[in-house]
């Protein structure tokens, strides 16, 4: 068998077959009396108007035949459209190309073919191309005479015509469909339209041009040119006259103008003008035009309203206190930055426009940075986030950023930042800090010692004393020993700040540790008649920890669970796994903690009520350190709040099988 070769224009034949909208259309009646016509006049069992396609072939129309399609490769109508002339294969059988062709050998076991080509209607002189044939099928050998040859063609001719004329209907339906749409669109957006004879200066307008400046086109009658040079703002009949004459010389393809139209109610309306040239005089002369006339004013009161909102909003950026920066997302570079930010840093504008974000970012922040960039892209947003720029002349100073992503027109993504110099900041805490830490070292010491007299007093050393000096001796000393407190808290927090605070990280079992806090705020929890419980679900954990600050932790939370517990309620302290570590939990059942409360509950210095008439005491400082001392142990702390607290503690752990293997 020897498949068809494709024709040497084959792509631009296929293009036509497309163009045609023939293959795979629904059956026509026009197509089945040419093939039925050709079956009786010829006596064949089978009469086909076959299309070739890639590679298979369609049957448009077919007569004895229940397949609508074979494969090109065995295709008969495939070496027809090779040639011009109408195909002839007289007995397949005796033909090499054909005799082992399934389509020979099995059903519809053809002997005798004969295919006339059918071309496509040329398109503006282009060559015509061969789509596919009229074609005949018999189940026995035949041969054709000339007469039978030329019959033949002209029913083929009868399918070429069809097909035009289908060809010249849908073009005629599609420039209906196109004048209708056009018409729909012009109606739709209520845009005006206008003709103009340059020459003559016979203008037409349609309704919609004059609604558009509130008259109606009696009104404006008679219209000519002059009747939109009557009103068009004079300002802007220069620019008109400007776009004209571009367009008149071929410097613009169309004429293309904004300008201001006088309303009928005496209002300026802002319309776009926008036509082109459509005939020339025999001389070259421009002779007629053609445009549209649209109302755009909301646009352009939104775009100048824009602008204001522009100017104000740069006004703003200029004059924040805050350094204001915008970066490109992809390389960092800064693109637009306000005078707040380049004041610190001794650049101009010029030149920090062209650092890249490391050149004043120092390195060792790249791990904090990576941690941004992946906030960035999870959530769009990044920071509060502190760090050090690096000033033109190479010294550092702090600076805290917030920052979020957006999108320009175009789709590139940005980074805007909020940019703080916070060195004045910096300074004012560590000079609290340093006087903190001085009031506190210097109070403490004679502080000790009147605790010390006074204890020496209430113990009786020195002899009994009267009652209403022994009432207030015991005042003075309760409120020296709060006043010890507050100043070893200050110290701790201090220690903590600047990294001074040593800890001795060590495994510990944890059942041990609870106990022993436990046992040292019992007096405590007696005092306020509040009962401790303990549930443990961790008994062979141990924890990674400094045991001396794990106690002190321990004393905050229970502290604070006791003093804020109803008489004859419960603190309940249980140990449980959470996420691999042994989540501590101190649990109570007084009144919660205040939602205004949450955000600050860690700070230091905070307390829920700060009013010099609350009921509960304190330095507002333990929750502060407790914090510091868990995340010094590479622990975190959360709470929960709703009918009572619950306060959280996760650390490192390991159970005691694990550290055995481990050795």
């Amino acid at each position: 068998m020897q498949p068809p070769e494709n024709p040497k224009n084959e792509t631009l034949r296929l293009q036509a077959l497309k163009d045609s909208e023939l293959l795979f259309s629904a059956p026509e009646p026009r197509f089945d009396r040419i093939t039925r016509l050709a079956q009786r006049i010829f006596g064949v069992d089978i009469a086909l108007i076959s299309l070739v396609a890639d590679n298979f072939q369609w049957f448009k129309s077919r007569q004895g035949l229940d397949v609508t399609q074979t494969g090109r490769d065995v295709s008969f109508c495939g070496h027809a459209i090779l040639q011009n002339e109408i195909f002839v294969v007289a007995d397949a059988t005796k033909d090499q190309r054909f005799s082992d062709n399934p389509l020979v050998v099995d059903a519809p076991h053809i002997r005798f073919y004969a295919g006339a080509p059918i071309h496509t209607d040329p398109d503006h002189g282009d060559e015509s191309h061969e789509i596919g044939t009229l074609c005949l099928i018999h189940s026995q050998p035949r041969t054709l005479s000339k007469e039978d040859l030329q019959t033949l063609r002209d029913l083929a001719d009868l399918v070429e015509l069809e097909m035009r004329q289908a060809r010249m209907k849908q073009q005629l339906v599609r420039a209906e469909l196109a004048e209708q749409r056009l018409a729909s669109v012009i109606e739709g957006t209520n845009i005006g339209t206008w003709e103009w004879n340059v020459q003559t200066g016979e203008t037409i307008f349609n309704e919609r041009w004059a609604d558009i400046v509130g008259h109606t086109l009696d009104e404006l009658a008679p219209i000519s040119i002059n009747t939109w040079m009557s009103l068009a703002h004079p300002h802007d009949l220069l620019a008109s006259e400007q776009a004209l004459h571009a367009h008149f010389s071929g410097e613009a393809d169309f004429y293309d103008v904004q300008c201001r139209m006088r309303h009928k109610s005496g209002t300026w309306v802002w319309v776009h003008d926008r036509g082109r040239l459509i005939s020339r005089s025999a001389d070259g002369q421009p002779l007629w035009m053609a445009g549209t006339h649209a109302d755009v004013s909301a646009q352009v009161n939104a775009q100048m309203a824009l602008h204001q909102n522009e100017a104000r909003l740069r006004g703003l950026f200029e004059l924040s206190p805050y350094g204001i920066a915008l970066n490109d997302y992809e390389s960092g570079h800064f693109l637009d930055m306000n005078a707040a930010l380049l004041a610190p840093t001794g650049y101009t504008r010029e030149e920090f426009s062209e650092l890249s974000y490391w050149e004043v970012t120092p390195e060792e922040y790249a791990p904090q940075e990576e941690e941004q960039l992946r906030s960035m892209q999870e959530t769009g947003r990044y920071g509060p986030f502190e760090k050090e720029y690096i000033r033109k002349d190479g010294t550092r100073y702090p600076v805290l950023l917030n920052g979020m992503v957006v999108n320009d027109a175009n789709g590139r993504k940005l980074i805007w930042s909020i940019v703080e110099d916070i060195s004045e900041r910096k300074r004012m805490q560590r000079m609290k800090d340093e006087f903190v830490s001085t009031v506190s070292h210097e109070l403490r010491t004679p502080l000790t010692a009147i605790r010390g007299a006074l204890a020496l007093v209430t113990s009786g050393s020195l002899g009994a004393l009267p009652a209403d000096v022994d009432e207030m001796v015991n005042v003075a000393q309760n409120n020296s020993q709060r006043l010890l407190l507050l100043i070893n808290d200050l110290l701790d927090m201090e220690k903590l700040l600047v990294g001074k605070m040593a800890l001795d990280l060590q495994w510990c079992a944890v059942e041990p540790l609870i106990q022993t806090s436990l046992r040292e705020n019992q007096p405590y929890a007696s005092l306020y008649q509040v009962t401790l419980n303990y549930i443990n679900n961790v008994d062979d954990a141990q924890i990674s920890v400094d045991a001396a600050k794990l106690q002190q932790v321990m004393s905050n939370l229970l502290s604070n669970a006791i003093k804020f517990s109803p008489v004859g309620s419960e603190v309940c302290v249980s140990t449980g796994w959470h996420d691999g570590n042994v989540r501590i939990t101190v649990s109570d059942q007084g009144p919660g903690i205040s939602p205004d409360f949450h955000g600050r509950i860690f700070q230091k210095f905070a307390q829920a009520d700060s009013s010099d008439t609350r009921k509960q005491g304190g330095t507002g400082l333990g929750l502060a350190i407790t914090r510091e001392l868990v995340e010094n142990m590479h622990g975190t702390v959360s709470f929960e709040s709703g009918q009572g607290a619950r306060f959280f503690v996760d650390l490192p752990a390991r159970s005691m099988s694990d550290a055995s293997v481990g050795g």
